[in-house]
């Protein structure tokens, strides 16, 4: 009875010890990461096919909390790329035209809530932005 009553304390002090890192070190979503599903969109008219500057922000990996990295590339337009942003860091896309096009972004969530979306004026770049929710 002795043994069962140190074994059960012994149980309580690590899982209230264990309680007590995880919120001092900001709780489980801080720790394992939290994450969204982000569509980037970049559309042009007149449509041409032809590789833009596009640098949009993106999580390499889905389970740890860091600040998104920059990806910058020149790719053909329309573009669509599916990202991961962790909780409250923000989503950004950014495309500069190589002449007069007009462009346009989109930001969209699990690849159908739009959660920004801009078009340019003539020759302009484009860009959207917004920030995850927690």
């Amino acid at each position: 009875m002795k043994t069962l009553a140190v074994v059960l304390g012994v149980l309580v002090v690590l899982g209230g010890g264990t309680v007590a890192l995880v919120n001092h070190l900001g709780g489980w979503n801080t720790l394992i990461g939290k994450s969204w599903a982000i569509t980037y969109e970049v559309t042009t008219e007149p449509a041409t096919g032809t590789p833009m500057q596009i640098e949009y922000l993106e999580n390499p990996d889905r389970n740890r909390k860091e600040s998104p990295h920059v990806i910058t590339k020149a790719v053909a337009i329309p573009f669509t790329s599916e990202v991961i942003i962790n909780a409250g860091e923000k989503a950004e896309v950014t495309a500069t035209p190589n002449a007069d096009q007009v462009l346009t972004c989109r930001i969209l969530l699990d690849g159908v809530k739009v959660l920004a979306s801009a078009t340019s004026t003539p020759g302009q770049k484009v860009s959207c932005e917004t920030v995850t929710g927690t």
